[in-house]
């Protein structure tokens, strides 16, 4: 009888210990809305970013941002609970050097942020916020990027489920069309473009976003 009654208190003590953690605590998540051109006939892309005026991050971050390549380049706007951040990443595998991420206390929920990536040609890439460079920086194995390459705008997510956002928007998405700069085209419906919905966490939860529009790309997100 004594062994039974420990037995039983054991089991119970198990049953309220995972009963007592957060459901999110066991669904990490990591995954994004992508929308790419499908052909590579691009050197940079430029776009206004429009934050979510509500944005809860309880946990990990979630990110606004462009890129060169299929993977390539990344860079744009995450947040996470501590703020806003700046960032460009052109190979983070490689070291730092091709890493850099600050956070921004200028730019706020609800902001509008004007973006330019651009690829250099000579194997570095720039990133200009709202006409200014901020960031300058060699790419890791440069030969992944080429001259002219596809670009995407991504919406994403990592975190154990808790983050969610109002919606966020690209718009006055310009894309590149020449390695001099010299010419920019409206990227509208008339580019040939794919919408991508990723889930980067294998076994994960996929992230809750809601797309409302994919060119430019706008969405929202919701925690699981």
């Amino acid at each position: 009888m004594k062994k039974w009654f420990t037995v039983l208190i054991v089991s119970l003590a198990f049953v309220l210990m995972f009963s007592s953690l957060p459901a999110s605590a066991a669904s990490p998540r990591h995954g994004a809305i992508v929308t790419q051109t499908d052909e590579a006939k691009w050197s940079g892309i430029s776009a206004d970013i429009v934050l979510p005026k509500t944005a809860t991050i309880k946990n990990g971050y979630a990110d606004w941002y462009l890129g060169l390549g299929s993977a390539v380049v990344e860079s744009g706007i995450s947040k996470t609970s501590s703020g806003y951040k700046v960032f460009l990443g052109s190979g983070s595998q490689g070291g730092s050097k091709y890493w850099n991420s600050e956070y921004d206390s200028s730019i706020k929920d609800g902001a509008r942020v004007n973006l330019k990536l651009i690829n250099n040609g000579d194997g570095t890439v720039s990133l200009y916020v709202n006409g200014k460079l901020r960031y300058k920086q060699p790419v890791y194995n440069p030969s992944r990027l080429k001259n002219l390459d596809v670009v995407k705008m991504v919406h994403g997510v990592q975190d154990n489920g808790t983050n969610s956002y109002s919606q966020a928007s690209f718009s006055n998405v310009q894309l590149r069309a020449n390695t001099s700069g010299s010419v920019y085209k409206k990227w509208d419906g008339s580019i040939k473009s794919s919408l991508l919905r990723k889930n980067l966490e294998s076994g994960a939860a996929t992230p809750k976003f809601t797309v409302i529009s994919s060119i430019p790309l706008s969405t929202s997100l919701s925690a699981q």
